[in-house]
């Protein structure tokens, strides 16, 4: 099933659309200030920064008056989509393309203002855009019609795990040859609600929880996989090797980037207990939080992230230092996901091999 091939990649946050955008906040080259929300809770009210994404560049690939009807939701998945094929340049039109929509919380926004709109106005009166734009394959049919792909689509939600479920698909279609290409991505957008929960969460005066980020983020990151053919030349991004569910420690030795939480003095077991930042002390550690903000799917700008390191040859931003330092060409960087818990135990979490040969078993 793995490794698939990474052609092109389309991510959209607070850092700007694109690889481009993306490279530059990874280099430190553009500041990223987050909207402050005020959010109010029983506990009192607080001011939460929010990392929002912008879908305004779309606006360079659709006409303005075919998207007059979409939700951010499903604009923000659309511009995703448009630029990962742009960067791979590739014609996904016709029955041998999937398409995969993963998404934690789904069009959020546009769920709870359609309730509003019940609310306010009746069952008879209610927004009817607001209910289609609400529908779970919404952004889907959105980016099938728009690339005219009639092969197999699925939307699909399982938490965090989200993007790992699709990826997992992906590489099944592929293997069984239902499909020669997949356009894979994730989307979440922010709501008032999302950021009552996290504030609510994060501030329990009984138990606070550690913070996996300065503030809840959105964006939407979207790639477009294809199987290994034999002396096809080697994709763009290098390829995803393999996906293993609850790892509890990363690989030794190899760079890794965790966006899921801040675990650096978080214990991580088969290694005497020892916390992340003394078992890993000699590896290269990214952390994306401070461009992108709290993803409920947290793992879809670190695959962008490795890729683009894989690809350029280069490492961006120390966990520790935050500086951006040149290192000798690394074959495989993994993508490591702990998912939060209580700092007294192990931590466990999903882990991604992004490496630029066809291994089918990058690292240990």
């Amino acid at each position: 099933m793995f490794p698939l091939a990474i052609n092109g990649i389309g991510p959209v946050g607070a850092f700007g659309a694109g690889m481009a955008d993306l490279k530059a906040a990874l280099s430190n080259d553009i500041k990223i200030t987050p909207e402050i929300a005020r959010i109010q809770t029983r506990a009192g009210d607080y001011d939460l920064p929010i990392f929002r994404a912008d879908s305004k560049p779309l606006a360079e690939f659709i006409k303005p008056r075919k998207l007059r009807r979409l939700d951010n939701f499903s604009r923000l998945a659309l511009l995703g989509a448009v630029l990962a094929v742009k960067d791979t340049a590739m014609d996904l039109t016709g029955p041998q393309t999937g398409l995969i929509v993963a998404s934690a919380h789904g069009a959020s926004a546009t769920t709870f203002a359609f309730l509003d709109s019940v609310i306010d106005d009746g069952d008879a009166l209610a927004s009817p855009t607001m209910f289609s734009n609400s529908v779970h394959n919404a952004a889907a049919s959105h980016i099938a019609e728009h690339f005219a792909i009639t092969g197999p689509t699925l939307s699909l939600t399982q938490g965090s795990d989200s993007l790992t479920m699709a990826l997992l698909t992906a590489g099944q279609w592929l293997e069984s040859g239902r499909v020669d290409t997949i356009l894979c991505g994730v989307i979440d957008c922010y709501c008032d609600v999302l950021g009552y929960c996290w504030q609510s969460y994060h501030n329990q005066s009984k138990s606070p929880k550690p913070k996996p980020a300065p503030g809840p983020g959105e964006g939407s990151l979207f790639l477009q996989l294809s199987r290994i053919e034999e002396n096809a030349p080697p994709p763009k991004y290098g390829y995803l090797g393999r996906i293993e569910l609850n790892r509890n420690a990363p690989p030794a030795a190899l760079p890794f980037i965790n966006t899921g939480t801040d675990c650096s003095n978080q214990l991580i077991s088969g290694s005497g207990l020892k916390t992340v930042s003394d078992s890993c002390k000699n590896q290269l550690q990214i952390n994306l939080n401070r461009i992108c903000g709290g993803l409920p799917v947290p793992t879809s700008f670190d695959l962008a992230a490795a890729a683009s390191l894989i690809s350029d040859k280069h490492l961006y931003n120390r966990y520790d230092r935050q500086k951006t330092a040149a290192v000798p060409t690394t074959e495989t960087i993994c993508c490591w996901q702990p998912r939060p818990g209580i700092r007294q135990k192990p931590l466990t979490g999903n882990c991604y091999w992004i490496t630029n040969h066809a291994d089918l078993n990058p690292g240990k």
